[in-house]
């Protein structure tokens, strides 16, 4: 696809069949094929949807939960969980091996280069919530596109035309934005509060398995201090 605000899209068509589109109008970096694939595919909403149908509408057969409003909680669980979801699948060590052995060599990129690359992407990624902030001061009329544009490439590192592609999802989701890094960090306390930390993959899994079968709301994942 191109000209569209996202750069990846899962349309849930039903008896576990997915349609996903990718958007080709920017270079898509390395580091994207598997959080795309993840993240759209499996186990990011892909799965979360098939659970949902199969254990809720399928088996319980609640079948208000054929119908997912975009604009709800449920989507803050999907985004974040599919975020998530690509750490379940691919820890970090064995995704730098992956992508050492396999994508680097097929994207003619040189793997010797790999550990630096997303030691330097781990640090961006700390200042990820900056985007949220910019997407806040944008849509109350506080700062400019261009300015918002200016943000995202000051703070998040991004391209200008990618930061002012990021302002058209923006205009389009609005507080959207948030259900992806929020999403993300509820879901991994949630996981990992219960015992489904990194050095137990097995517990993560299940715990994981078990998030995307169950109804919640975004505050039923916030764990207790």
């Amino acid at each position: 696809m191109t000209d569209k605000p996202w750069s990846g899209y899962n349309y849930f068509k039903g008896n576990g069949y997915s349609l996903i589109q990718i958007n080709t109008d920017f270079p898509i970096y390395i580091e994207r094929a598997i959080d795309l694939a993840g993240h759209e595919g499996y186990p990011g909403h892909h799965v979360f949807n098939v659970s949902l149908e199969q254990h809720l509408v399928k088996e319980k057969r609640w079948k208000e939960y054929a119908v997912y409003p975009l604009f709800s909680p449920q989507s803050l669980i999907a985004e974040g969980s599919a975020n998530y979801g690509v750490e379940v699948a691919f820890p970090a060590k064995e995704r730098l091996a992956f992508e050492k052995q396999v994508l680097f060599p097929l994207a003619g990129l040189n793997p010797a280069e790999a550990e630096k690359y997303y030691g330097i992407l781990s640090k961006i990624n700390k200042l990820n919530f900056a985007g949220n902030e910019a997407a806040r001061l944008y849509l109350d009329g506080k700062i400019s596109r261009e300015e918002a544009a200016d943000w995202l490439v000051k703070y998040n590192f991004y391209e200008k035309e990618k930061a002012l592609q990021r302002t058209r999802f923006i205009d389009r989701y609005r507080s959207y934005v948030i259900n992806y890094n929020l999403g993300q960090e509820l879901v991994r306390q949630y996981v990992e509060s219960r015992g489904g930390t990194a050095d137990n993959p097995k517990k993560r899994w299940e715990r994981f398995g078990e998030l995307l079968s169950t109804p919640n709301t975004a505050s039923m994942l916030q764990v207790q201090e």
